[in-house]
């Protein structure tokens, strides 16, 4: 189906329709790209649902609310692309029992008003799925200002229960794991101190909750001048930097033999178990962040500095070097936004058959 018009100004000016926010543009007209609906599964007592957004919006809700198969109903029932202009009246026509709008950044804002004010008033459920990278848990009221009426939406955190028992299980198994693990670090520490000198923790500054900057603990596993190698030469921190602020070891002149073993083991990791202690971190929580990789969260980087970072968390267990950036800030800044106590048990199961495997570690 043709796209409609893009919308004018009263003096003629074009309006784009498709970035969400209303902007005016040049005397040359757009195309005004078109809205997906789509057919989703049944409901409870066999709901007729549908999905309203764009393509790759529609996939997601897809993924999770299921599709109907393709028996019995013709091309276009299930799925077509409708210009924004005529997709209020096209869903009104399907007569559907409930219907999911997506709200991103591709959304028109009069669009996505006009056809959730004629749903309602045809007395149908409308949904507002708003996707994102992490967006946090919200807590939704709605009351009434006069004739007015506000829907409020309230980020929601841990209760100050919840946060207590999260830092005394940190202490405490921090606290059996440095006893635990004790013989094991004693014996790495008379390696390093062998092998390559003085000194055997190597501490490096991360940014932790609240933006608070701590210095995180590790065995060495570098020459002791490693910081002033990576920066004498541009080329291999550009590398540094575009590889998700690591180096392959087959490319790293920094990291010794023993360090070598260290990183493959997460021998090296050990001493963070102190970190947990002193309240830097917690067992479990996105990896911790060095100053130069905040930027590169833009603005969930508040979100992802609302929690301690983790000795190990969701991204460790999925493969660690692995993922790619952008996939590992995504599956950090999911954790945030949902995290529970028993996903946080889960994660600390899958940890130690993941460092085994020594799957994705460098």
């Amino acid at each position: 189906m043709r796209t409609g018009e893009i919308g004018r100004t009263g003096d003629g000016r074009a309006i784009d329709l498709s970035g969400g926010t209303a902007r005016a543009a040049g005397p040359r007209r757009e195309r005004v790209l078109p809205l997906v609906v789509a057919r989703l599964a049944d409901g409870p007592r066999r709901a007729r649902r549908f999905a309203v957004g764009s393509a790759e919006a529609v996939r997601g809700l897809e993924a999770v609310l299921g599709t109907v198969g393709s028996n019995g109903h013709g091309p276009g029932q299930l799925s077509a692309e409708i210009a924004p202009a005529d997709v209020v009246e096209y869903v009104r026509a399907l007569a559907p029992d409930e219907v999911y709008v997506v709200v991103d950044r591709s959304a028109d804002e009069e669009i996505v008003t006009l056809l959730g004010a004629r749903l309602l008033m045809d007395g149908l459920p409308v949904h507002l799925v708003v996707p994102g990278l992490g967006a946090p848990s919200v807590r939704t009221t709605v009351t009434r200002l006069g004739r007015h009426t506000c829907i409020s939406l309230a980020a929601t955190g841990e209760s100050r229960g919840v946060s207590a028992l999260r830092r005394a299980a940190d202490i405490l198994g921090a606290a059996l794991l440095l006893l635990c693990t004790a013989p094991i670090m004693l014996i790495v520490a008379a390696l390093v101190r062998w092998t390559t000198g003085s000194p055997v923790i190597y501490a490096h500054e991360r940014v932790g909750r609240f933006r608070k900057r701590f210095s995180l603990y590790k065995f060495r596993s570098m020459v002791p001048d490693a910081e002033r190698i990576l920066r004498q030469s541009p080329e291999i921190y550009r590398r540094y930097v575009a590889a998700n602020y690591k180096l392959p070891e087959e490319e790293d002149p920094r990291i010794t033999p023993l360090g070598r073993f260290l990183r493959r083991t997460s021998l090296d990791e050990m001493p963070q178990l102190w970190n947990v202690i002193r309240g830097d971190m917690s067992l479990i929580g996105p990896r911790p962040v060095v100053p130069e990789e905040v930027a590169e969260y833009g603005d969930y980087a508040r979100l992802l500095l609302r929690v301690r970072p983790g000795l190990t968390g969701a991204w460790q267990v999925g493969g660690r070097s692995l993922i790619t950036y952008p996939e590992r800030a995504r599956i950090d800044l999911q954790y945030v936004a949902a995290r529970t106590l028993p996903q946080d048990v889960r994660i600390l199961f899958r940890t130690v058959p993941a460092v085994l495997r020594r799957r994705g570690v460098v």
